[in-house]
């Protein structure tokens, strides 16, 4: 039995400060990002190992957590084809129904994003393959994206978590439970 704190990594430096869908796009911690991380990891009980998505907003936040982290490809966030790295600006424009209805349905995809299923399996695989490599309790960080379908995936209401909120979760016998439903009223 093994403490998972699962972390959404902190404020991004968005470019000119206009918010943006990031998938992919790969954007350092803000100044603000960085204290974030650092007052997360400040109060996170110790771990024996830090996993995290190759994306330097995660990669940052775990180093916050101590310096020797490993990638893991699976914990990437979704994939948002078309939008991604555009300003929400951008995609009202340019996709001006798609996003009204997305307003209402966060099950529908921009065109040429990763599909949802295939997003959770791979975020599921890689959140055990580190699990079963960490000695004890470990910390993985990851995105809202991800961490969203995950959380839903164990019984939770879908919502978007706080940037570096930790999530405690349990991992036992090879299944991930929700240790507390902190936020998730």
């Amino acid at each position: 039995m093994k403490r998972v704190f699962l972390i959404r990594h902190g404020l991004p430096d968005f470019p000119e400060g206009k918010r943006m869908c990031l998938g992919r796009t790969d954007l350092p911690l803000s100044q603000e990002g960085r204290c974030q991380a650092a007052q997360m990891a400040a109060l996170l009980p110790p771990v024996t190992a830090v996993f995290t998505s190759p994306l330097s907003r995660a990669v940052q936040t775990a180093q916050a957590i101590r310096p020797d982290v490993t990638i893991l490809e699976g914990l990437r966030e979704q994939n948002a084809g078309d939008w991604d790295g555009l300003t929400f600006d951008q995609i009202r424009a340019d996709f001006p129904e798609l996003y009204a209805a997305r307003g209402t349905n966060r099950h529908l995809l921009p065109p040429n994003a990763e599909e949802e299923a295939v997003c959770l399996a791979r975020f599921t695989a890689a959140m055990q393959e580190a699990a079963e490599a960490a000695e004890g309790d470990l910390a993985v960080v990851a995105h809202s994206g991800v961490i969203g379908l995950f959380l839903q995936s164990l019984g939770l209401p879908q919502r978007k978590p706080h940037y570096a909120e930790v999530i405690p979760l349990l991992w036992d016998n090879g299944s991930f439970f929700v240790l507390e439903e902190t936020g998730y009223a």
